[in-house]
């Protein structure tokens, strides 16, 4: 098993392809797992490094700080100095997007552009009773989505997801602790309008670009969550055509 050390302890990763390098983060729940329909199109042009952040998929099982998404851009900053060239170019998706930022905010210059897609700067009430619901009786589909993503464990990693958003939700706190003005790279955001996991989902990823200088926002207009497959066309070709421009 590929397991880099970090200062957040030992993460999962894989490696593959020639090119810039690339980092893929993962969605929350989620594990580098959910990128391997697309990480053989990315190879062709990019040296992909895929990550399972702390706590989860093959990583070793932690518990989740309220600095969790900076910990997980603290791992995943160090796994890229051991393992690729910096600068590197990042596309996080939901939590994934939510650390790829902390990389910028953390060390600008390490990163050379980020996408992020699909989420919010704040997880509020609603948010939390929604998933806490879902996930005391998941559907079957749910079931094997997690177990897909994180072994026969997996409710150990959305039990401790539950308890982080709860927590982040009493506390009303920004996941990016009010710091998104120092995010210094340029930044591609997407969003699905339709998002039915985010509530108001256009409105508050609007909010989050208006506090980046450098960012560029997509709305689309069909598709839900997240944007990076439920409107995979779109995205890739976005999210490429922004890549190619941060030579």
């Amino acid at each position: 098993m590929n397991l880099c050390p970090t200062s957040q302890g030992p993460i999962y990763y894989e490696l593959t392809g020639k090119g810039p390098p690339l980092i893929l983060l993962h969605s929350d729940g989620g594990s580098g797992r959910e990128f391997s329909p697309i990480v053989g199109r990315l190879a062709r042009e990019h040296r992909v490094l895929v990550l399972d952040l702390p706590g989860c998929g093959r990583s070793p099982r932690r518990a989740f700080s309220i600095e969790y998404y900076e910990e997980n851009a603290k791992a995943a900053l160090d796994a890229a100095h051991k393992l690729l060239k910096e600068p590197v170019r990042v596309i996080g998706v939901g939590g994934g997007g939510v650390s790829a930022l902390w990389m910028s905010i953390l060390a600008p210059k390490k990163v050379r552009c980020i996408v992020a897609d699909s989420f919010a700067e704040f997880y509020d009430a609603d948010d939390a009773r929604r998933d806490l619901t879902s996930h005391r009786e998941p559907t079957p589909e749910m079931v094997e989505y997690f177990r897909e993503m994180n072994g026969d464990d997996w409710r150990t990693v959305i039990h401790e997801l539950d308890r982080l958003f709860a927590q982040m939700a009493e506390e009303r706190r920004s996941v990016f602790d009010w710091r998104l003005d120092d995010v210094a790279n340029p930044v591609l955001l997407t969003v699905s309008r339709r998002d039915h996991l985010v509530k108001d989902a256009a409105r508050r990823m609007l909010e989050v670009a208006e506090q980046i200088p450098s960012a560029k926002l997509v709305v689309y207009p069909a598709g839900d969550h997240p944007s990076m497959w439920s409107n995979q066309d779109e995205f890739w070709a976005d999210a490429l055509a922004f890549l190619s421009r941060q030579a």
